[in-house]
């Protein structure tokens, strides 16, 4: 295998893989269609890149990314490619849509390996220890091509460290549907529709905001609402949207 892989990278020219990383969660489907991506950290690689070396490009290219101290920390891929069953749907101009799939995970652990490169600032020299590697080698040791990878795809990398007791997070945690960083499913934050923002409808606060300049209050789907100037503050009396 590692003859194999030597031979790919002597006699191919690397392509450019575009690595998007996030704090806690993959990304979505509907980002990759986006006229204007997320940012990217750029990798020039071979089919024969392993997930244990992109875990490597991204600590040695963009160690902010990962958490102090990164031992314990998971990193866990998912390839974005296009849906060519929608192709019918191209005539209406709609935006493309993608497919995903798992990749694997690695671990940031103890031993030998690169995973130290995003530590070196605060070990004094001639203190260090080994570097640690990354664990779980049978995730580690697979490839771009064995995932299936075709240039143009998108891979995303969900960083997940550890949790306070110092016990990795299981890679499941990653696959929750989430806006961006934040808490899962309604919460708010970067790329979210829910938050302080409101678009339409009142909330609990009093506030108003968004479209129409919708009461503050809580109101059924289909009620007519009070004219302006009329509307009720919500309270514990207040109603609740259905």
């Amino acid at each position: 295998m590692a003859a194999a892989s030597q031979t790919d990278r002597e006699d191919n020219t690397p392509f450019l893989l575009r690595l998007f990383c996030r704090q806690g969660a993959f990304h979505r489907p509907e980002e990759f269609a986006s006229r204007s991506l997320q940012p990217s950290v750029s990798v020039y690689t071979w089919p024969s890149c392993s997930l244990s070396e992109l875990a490597c490009q991204i600590a040695s290219e963009r160690p902010s990314l990962l958490p102090h101290p990164s031992i314990g920390t998971r990193l866990a891929f998912r390839l974005f490619y296009p849906d060519t069953r929608g192709g019918a749907n191209a005539s209406n101009h709609d935006q493309p849509r993608f497919m995903s799939r798992d990749m694997g995970s690695v671990v940031i652990g103890e031993g030998a390996g690169g995973s130290h490169l995003a530590e070196d600032d605060d070990v004094e020299m001639g203190d260090r220890s080994p570097p640690p590697p990354f664990e779980e080698p049978s995730d580690g040791d697979i490839t771009l091509e064995q995932n299936r990878y075709v240039i143009g795809d998108y891979v995303s990398c969900a960083i997940l460290p550890p949790l306070p007791d110092g016990s990795v997070v299981p890679e499941q945690s990653a696959w929750r549907d989430r806006p961006g960083p934040g808490p899962s499913r309604g919460g708010g934050g970067p790329g979210g529709f829910r938050g302080d923002v409101s678009f339409g409808r009142g909330n609990t606060r009093g506030r108003r905001g968004g479209f129409g300049d919708v009461p503050s209050g809580d109101w059924r789907r289909g009620e007519r609402l009070p004219d302006e100037g009329r509307s009720r503050p919500a309270g514990r009396g207040g109603r609740r949207w259905r």
